[in-house]
């Protein structure tokens, strides 16, 4: 049996004596425990191999000779699961082994001699922690290192922003092992530049003083706003970090800058210090990566949605219904597209003002990205009118799609100061129907213009449809048009 020895102010060392000797076992137990070392013994090779692979051993002393397994077979067993335990060997006759030779094919530590005596054991521990903390120092860095390139891949893809603020707080806790945190960003940089459980948030400068929290964890959640959490001491903190581009460590909490350049989109909060210089080394590298990909998805939102409604800006929308158009011909499954016509707008606008006519156009744009299913793609496609393309609708998804926008714009109104109007909508639907061309006898490439044609006639039915809604006494409503046919080619 493996005996445990413990000193009263314990090191954060763990040291594995194998020895067959239970007297020099007791002593050498007894010795390291005063240096404030934790101390497991074995009595032999094979229990000391069991300890090592169920347990994080920091240093093995190693008797030479043992019944049933020899030291130097012990170490060769040992490097075959586990190159990271560092090796002390212990003989009782200098004249075993020649130390350098062994050290050499063994790939250990040291080789002490029994009868040097204790203080000599001591030296050769020091050397061997020494040796086990660089060791161990360099493989965290790497695992570190490892973690975020593993990372880096899931921060630059296409997602919206607050998603992925909040993926890269729940990142920085599985490098760090962070309790508590939160990411700082400041949205103006847009204009300027063309071993626990993660607890944190995400702030957004709303002026030049207020943070605005966007993904918070642990207590930071359901903050809104940084100086709701934080006092003035640690505010104007991270105020000069903003300004001083550069990582701080104060007392109980780390702020990291996230820079592009010149820079500063925001910040990292922590609620403990890293101290370590490899965790700051590792924290800078994670916060480069992480900056850029902010300041990507920030972009790649100007470019893509429109600002008032929340959806697809028009030329987006043209590019995915071609790039769906076309997969759908490869695929030989049907295509459903929606036109949207916000009713009355003009009404609204002379009623209530252009700002109630902007706060209609918010309220569809609400409607209509809470109506749709993830797969599905919305697009402001005129002043009042929106595209909605549905990927896989079935038989009647178009018409299961209207009814539900319909049903979510029912007691949604605008204020003006005379009149309370209500926001209502008119659809039109088309489907593009399954072709049945056999495939292997199309031309190829199939021109792009065919698709391009075929892009103008669902358009075309879908606005005919929707002419014929807006029509409708009652109002309110949708209408689905003729079914779309693949236009013929002249060879099939």
């Amino acid at each position: 049996m493996a005996r445990r020895s413990k000193a009263a102010n314990a090191s954060r060392w763990t040291i594995l004596l194998a020895e067959d000797d239970p007297e020099y076992a007791q002593t050498t137990c007894s010795l390291l425990e005063r240096e404030g070392h934790t101390v497991l013994w074995a009595d032999n090779g094979i229990k000391a191999l069991e300890i090592l692979r169920e347990q994080h051993i920091d240093l093995l002393l190693l008797d030479f000779y043992m019944p049933g397994m020899t030291g130097e077979e012990t170490v060769l067993e040992l490097r075959k699961f586990n190159d990271h335990t560092q090796v002390i060997l212990q003989t009782g006759y200098a004249s075993e082994q020649p130390p350098r030779a062994l050290l050499k094919r063994l790939d250990i530590q040291g080789y002490h001699d029994k009868s040097d005596g204790p203080e000599k054991l001591l030296i050769w521990t020091d050397v061997g922690l020494k040796s086990a903390y660089t060791v161990q120092l360099l493989h965290k860095s790497r695992q570190g290192l490892r973690y975020i390139l593993d990372a880096t891949p899931e921060l630059h893809k296409i997602q919206p922003l607050d998603d992925l603020l909040q993926g890269i707080i729940l990142q920085i806790a599985g490098l760090l092992g962070s309790a508590n945190s939160f990411l700082a960003i400041d949205p103006k940089s847009v204009q300027r530049s063309g071993e626990m459980q993660a607890e944190g948030f995400l702030v957004m400068v709303a002026d030049e003083t207020e943070l605005a929290i966007h993904a918070s964890t642990g207590r930071f959640a359901g903050y809104k706003h940084a100086a709701d959490c934080l006092d003035e001491e640690e505010l104007g903190v991270v105020s000069d970090t903003l300004q001083q581009q550069g990582i701080r460590v104060i007392e109980n909490s780390t702020i990291v800058p996230l820079c592009v350049g010149e820079v500063v989109i925001g910040i990292v909060y922590l609620d403990r210090s890293v101290n370590l210089q490899r965790d700051i080394e590792l924290l800078q590298v994670f916060a480069n990566q992480a900056a850029v990909a902010i300041r990507n998805s920030q972009l790649y939102e100007m470019a893509t949605l429109d600002p008032l409604t929340g959806v697809y800006v028009r030329r987006f929308f043209d590019q995915w219904l071609l790039r769906e158009l076309r997969a759908a011909f490869r695929a030989k499954r049907p295509l459903s597209l929606l036109m949207v016509d916000l009713d009355k707008l003009k009404l609204i606008n002379d009623t209530a003002g252009h700002l109630g006519g902007d706060r209609a156009l918010s309220i569809m744009g609400k409607v209509l990205r809470q109506s749709l299913r993830d797969i599905d793609i919305c697009g402001r496609f005129g002043g009042d009118e929106f595209a909605v393309l549905l990927r896989e609708p079935g038989s009647e998804g178009g018409q299961i799609i209207a009814k539900r926008i319909l049903q979510a714009l029912e007691g949604k109104t605008v204020e003006g100061p005379q009149a309370t109007l209500p926001v209502e909508a008119s659809i039109g639907i088309s489907v593009l129907m399954p072709h049945d061309f056999d495939l292997a006898l199309l031309p190829r490439p199939i021109p792009a213009s065919y698709f391009e044609d075929m892009v103008r006639i669902l358009i075309d039915e879908a606005d005919r449809a929707l002419y014929k809604a807006k029509h409708r006494e009652n109002g309110c409503c949708f209408e689905q048009g003729a079914a779309v046919q693949w236009a013929p080619f002249s060879n099939s």
